[in-house]
Order: C-alpha cells, then sequence, then structure tokens
C-alpha cells in the first residue's frame, strides 16, 4: 500500500475551513425565508386614450417660439382594472421613448434633430424610463389621468423646417 503525501500548507487550510465552519458564531443562528407571489397570466390594468394609438397633434410649430411651454396639448389616458387587481393596489404610471439626454433628461427625442417632446403631468415632469406617478386603483376600477406634451429643442442645434415625431410607450408598472 502507497503512502499518500498531503501538501501541508494546503492540509492545514482545509483543516481551518472545517474548524471555523464548525465553530463559527455566525452558523449558530439561522432562519428560513419564505418567498411568496401570485402570477398573472395577462397584467389586470389596461390603459387606453382618446384614440389608439395615441396621437397628440401640434400642428404647425414656429422653430423661434419652442421654448418648452409653448405649443403645449393637454390630452388623457385612462387606467381600467379587471376583478383580479385586489383592493387599493398601489400601481405607477411611466412611459418609455428615446430620450434627449444629451440636452434634455426629461424628454424624449422626436426624428428631429435637437428637438424632443416633454410630458407632464398635474404640472410635474415625467422623465422618460421613470415610472413615478403613483395611482391607487382597486378591481373593477377606473381612472382618467390628465398629461401635458410640449415641444423642447437643444439651444445649441439649428432647428429645420419639416414634420416630425416622437414614439413613447406608456406603462403601468405593478407592485
Amino acid at each position: 500500500m502507497a503512502l499518500q503525501r498531503f501538501n501541508k500548507p494546503a492540509a492545514w487550510g482545509v483543516m481551518a475551513i472545517v474548524l471555523l465552519s464548525v465553530n463559527s458564531p455566525f452558523a449558530d443562528a439561522s432562519t428560513r425565508v419564505n418567498f411568496t407571489g401570485n402570477l398573472i397570466g395577462n397584467p389586470p390594468c389596461d390603459i387606453t386614450g382618446d384614440n389608439d394609438p395615441i396621437v397628440v397633434d401640434f400642428d404647425e410649430v414656429g422653430i423661434t417660439k419652442i421654448d418648452g411651454i409653448n405649443y403645449m396639448q393637454n390630452f388623457s389616458l385612462k387606467v381600467t382594472c379587471g376583478d383580479d387587481l385586489g383592493s387599493h393596489v398601489r400601481l405607477y404610471l411611466g412611459y418609455t421613448g428615446m430620450d434627449a439626454r444629451l440636452f434634455d433628461n426629461n424628454a424624449v427625442l422626436t426624428n428631429r434633430d435637437g428637438l424632443a417632446i416633454r410630458l407632464y403631468y398635474q404640472g410635474q415632469v415625467i422623465a422618460p424610463d421613470d415610472a413615478n406617478i403613483p395611482i391607487v386603483m382597486s378591481s373593477g376600477g377606473s381612472a382618467v389621468i390628465p398629461l401635458s406634451a410640449v415641444p423642447v429643442r437643444d439651444p445649441t442645434v439649428d432647428l429645420l423646417e419639416g414634420d416630425f415625431r416622437a414614439t413613447g410607450t406608456v406603462e403601468i408598472r405593478y407592485p
């Protein structure tokens, strides 16, 4: 029978790990953590507007008059929840789109260089990708959300005449 040779530093390291794990004060207390949830097939709430897709038409916009106030357009969204939501559930409304972070962190880009659209809820700007409008809803409930949109410009860019458009997606985030 052949004797096996052990690397002494490695053997002592393994022995120290075994002793530490057995005598560790952190190993004496433990608790069980249970994770629970409810899987749903379809989100229990829908968002609709006056038209589908929702269209906000600024019509004719004077390039030199774009200041983040002029040409503001009001529109609304209707949030309707089904019977599976629950009672007094806090939801968050937000939107996503190509953000104009180069010149305005609170707006989505249009197809025109230097032009973006900013969205407001009750006078407060809503930044893209920031679901910060809390809505408390219950099963079978509905709410009308008043919003405003306004064009903003990059002061370092000379805007050119022509049609413009921007696209965003309005979302409801569930807890």
